[in-house]
């Protein structure tokens, strides 16, 4: 495959459920992330294909696994912000020339574009039952509990829906989705009904009951998702087109 023909994923969410399953189902536990500008993206896949054949084909792999020989892949965010795109080198073993971490020692952390930067967002980690799963770094999740914290002591109604209700966007692995119920639990074990009556004395239906309602019932699983664009989509499918739509 051509650094032109690499597949895009259809999302942030698609993007992690791939590294999901190379890590978890195909042992690929060596990780490198790095960014590309732009305009260099083409000669970056390139280059990490002369050296670790990164674009082979799942035929081509196969075979490579069969012989015992290193196997490695890159994968790039579904688009680039800020002029550059996010790209993360896997393998099945440390590469030589490489500077290489495995998961289970040094966490693979994937950045979100948040604050006009990418910054480190998702942790692979695994649960308590030993799996592999997505988590929220914890600063993040922090920051994102206390400011609901903030406005529930507050008794700000529009300002914690508005807060809670973009966090059903999430990617929902079950790390994820554990740490949104623990917000969800606190925020309404510190609300309790103190702020259910209106001026008129009425009772109100508890705001968060609405800032949920786009949340997920349970976790997300990555088998079977969908990954790449489709042919019909509104949307480039490989990094070729997508440069064509950029140069306009």
């Amino acid at each position: 495959m051509h650094p032109e023909d690499y597949p895009l994923y259809r999302s942030q969410t698609a993007v992690l459920a791939a590294i999901l399953r190379l890590v978890s189902r195909d042992g690929y536990l060596w990780h490198h992330l790095q960014t590309a500008p732009e305009d260099r993206i083409l000669a970056a896949l390139a280059k990490l294909h002369e050296k670790h054949l990164v674009l082979m084909d799942r035929r081509a792999r196969s075979l490579r696994r069969k012989a015992g020989l290193p196997l490695a892949q890159a994968i790039l965010g579904p688009e680039p912000r800020g002029g550059v795109w996010p790209l993360l080198l896997l393998a099945d073993r440390k590469l030589p020339g490489e500077t290489m971490r495995r998961v289970d020692q040094t966490p693979l952390r994937w950045p979100a574009w948040r604050k006009g930067t990418w910054l480190p967002t998702y942790e692979l980690v695994r649960d308590e039952r030993g799996r592999w799963t997505w988590r929220l770094v914890e600063a993040f999740h922090r920051e994102l509990l206390e400011e609901a914290l903030h406005h529930a002591h507050r008794g700000d109604w529009p300002r914690l829906v508005g807060h809670l209700k973009p966090m059903g966007n999430l990617p929902m692995f079950r790390g994820v989705w554990l740490q949104l119920q623990e917000i969800r639990r606190r925020v309404q074990a510190l609300w309790g009904d103190r702020h259910l009556r209106d001026p008129g004395g009425q009772w109100k239906a508890p705001p968060w009951r609405k800032a949920l309602e786009g949340w997920a019932s349970r976790p997300l699983s990555p088998i079977g998702m969908r990954l790449h664009v489709e042919e019909g989509e509104d949307r480039p499918r490989t990094l070729g087109e997508w440069l064509e739509r950029r140069k306009g």
